[in-house]
């Protein structure tokens, strides 16, 4: 009974993409019915179907399709995991905004909340102070024991923390800018 289960579950999942219909391919990928069904339907707001479009116009259809079909399944072989990591966060964030947003308004704290304005508020004015190669080079030969992996004991070489070293040269450049104006008593009655 087990095994009658798994062979319809095996079928139904891996073989019903390659029973769709074909209409084209693009470097051997298989571009369905299905998927251009889909696209018409976005674009017509679901007043027509791929069948009753005229040829010119499935031709269109199948090439927007063959573009991002090839996109993506370049970009699928061509990035590193860590890279598709970050990116698949970012998409699920976007798809689930409005519930994340609703989310992190009420389970942040007050303080937690003004330190994240905080810190977005002094990466977008910092942005604006410009940092020199050889300054950035400097603050990287200072301190090279930050830059230090500690599993393997080798220091990250300057192309990899090069824009690390910017933003955070730029951040004391605001931050010292910023602070000239504030009145700070030490000495409060």
């Amino acid at each position: 009974m087990k095994k009658i289960a798994f062979s319809i579950i095996f079928l139904a999942l891996f073989l019903s993409p390659a029973m769709a219909k074909t209409i084209a391919t693009v470097n051997g990928y298989p571009i369905t019915l299905k998927e251009a069904n889909a696209l018409v339907k976005k674009i017509t707001r679901g007043k027509a179907t791929y069948s009753q479009l005229k040829s010119a116009n499935k031709k269109r259809i199948i090439k927007a399709l063959a573009t991002d079909k090839l996109i993506m399944e370049t970009a699928t072989r061509s990035l590193k995991r860590s890279e598709k990591k970050a990116i698949w966060v970012d998409a699920y964030v976007r798809k689930h905004y409005k519930e994340i947003l609703a989310k992190a308004i009420k389970d942040l704290s007050v303080k937690e909340k003004k330190t994240a304005n905080g810190m977005y508020w002094i990466r977008k004015k910092a942005a604006r102070y410009r940092v020199t190669d050889a300054e950035m080079k400097e603050a990287y030969r200072k301190n090279k024991k930050l830059f230090k992996n500690r599993k393997t004991g080798k220091v990250t070489p300057y192309s990899q923390v090069k824009p690390i070293i910017k933003m955070e040269l730029q951040k004391q450049k605001f931050l010292k800018q910023f602070m000239k104006r504030a009145k700070i008593n030490y000495n409060p009655k």
